[in-house]
């Protein structure tokens, strides 16, 4: 009850020295009536990082966060909150925050927790957001306010997991499509047939003799490229392409190629190594067999391949994405890492791209985009 009074006492006090302040020159009280917060900004956050000694033994850190999301501010419905969430080893119980209410808005409150007592909000005081908070911003003469639910969302403490939000349309990174735009536009000015896919140094296109072709000019001179594999493998109507720096040698590309030629009912893979070429020393295609021994193949033809979280994921019709971190050799499903977001049932018309260690669902049918990454921890 004392706290509840002293509180009181504190709205009344300020609202009366901020009306003082707002009298005109034949000392009418003017009186605003907005209840406001146009901005909301984390100034400090601390992590808990966990991790060992040189001897083995688990300790932890105290480490200060130093890339704070951007809040949305609902006012129609009166919440606050961070689509993208904060690490899940920060510390919520005591955040430093800035809000910035409207020009013409009066004091701020933070409901207490436990009680209906109101503490004055001050940006140099922590506040506990383990829980959803209540903050209400006042009018100037403190008789009517506007109540906000504050959240802070962090990741759960869920390991190895695709985690998907869903993003604005308008977010989707369309430098994939673009750089497959302009390939393809060389290769049919070039007299070829078909755009295959580029690494950072090569290019590939098939004539129309079914030659697989390759540039490394960006598109002025093309040649036949060289195949160490029975070249009647190769798939030339439906395929899919990836390409990725080597484990090896950054400097280096990883290509992948997987498809149906006319012989095989199953996927063919074709894997090639771009290296340096400064000395002249190029790459070949190779065919990757299916050996009997592998239980694991790719079963169906992929509708997208992108490389991502160190592995090539092949997303296939059925609902199914694989993964292969041996660069194609085998290909397994993790259903409690790889889900699609919100999506059940035959994928029918969608895209997947990678930007930014993120990874790119757009759902065409239903003009829907979700954003994916892996919570490590």
């Amino acid at each position: 009850m004392k706290r509840f009074i002293y509180t009181l006492c504190v709205i009344l006090v300020g609202s009366s020295c901020f009306l003082s302040c707002m009298k005109s020159s034949d000392d009418n009280i003017v009186t605003y009536y907005e209840t406001t917060i146009t901005n909301m900004q984390l100034s400090a956050v601390n992590r808990k990082i966990h991790t060992k000694t040189s001897a083995g033994k688990d300790t932890s850190y105290v480490k200060k966060l130093t890339t704070f999301p951007k809040f949305t501010i609902d006012h129609v419905n009166g919440k606050i909150y961070n689509v993208d969430s904060l690490p899940s080893d920060c510390d919520l119980s005591r955040i430093l925050v800035t809000l910035t209410p409207s020009k013409f808005t009066g004091t701020l409150f933070i409901k207490d927790t436990d009680s209906d007592n109101l503490i004055f909000y001050s940006s140099t005081d922590s506040i506990d957001f383990t829980t959803p908070r209540e903050i209400r911003a006042y009018n100037t003469d403190g008789t009517i306010y506007k109540s906000y639910q504050v959240t802070v969302n962090k990741h759960q403490t869920l390991t190895h997991k695709l985690i998907w939000e869903e993003r604005p349309v308008s977010e989707f990174p369309t430098k994939q499509a673009e750089e497959e735009a302009k390939w393809k536009k060389i290769v049919e000015e070039s007299g070829l047939k078909t755009f295959i896919g580029a690494s950072r140094k090569e290019a590939y296109a098939y004539s129309y003799d079914n030659k697989l072709m390759v540039t490394r000019d960006n598109g002025s001179i093309w040649l036949e490229d060289d195949i160490n594999s029975d070249a009647s493998l190769l798939p030339l109507n439906i395929f899919n392409f990836v390409s990725y720096p080597t484990k090896v040698d950054s400097e280096d590309d990883y290509v992948l190629m997987v498809g149906y030629n006319n012989t095989d009912p199953l996927c063919t893979v074709w894997r090639k190594i771009v290296e340096d070429s400064k000395y002249g020393i190029f790459g070949e295609w190779v065919n990757m067999p299916i050996e009997s021994y592998n239980r694991y193949i790719l079963p169906a033809f992929p509708e997208e391949l992108v490389y991502f979280n160190h592995a090539i994921l092949a997303f296939c019709p059925l609902d199914d994405i694989y993964e292969s971190r041996d660069g194609g050799i085998t290909w397994k499903t993790y259903p409690d890492i790889y889900v699609l977001p919100n999506k059940e049932g035959e994928l029918l018309n969608f895209e997947v791209t990678t930007d930014n260690e993120y990874i790119w669902f757009m759902d065409k049918d239903e003009k829907k985009v979700w954003r994916g990454h892996i919570l490590e921890k």
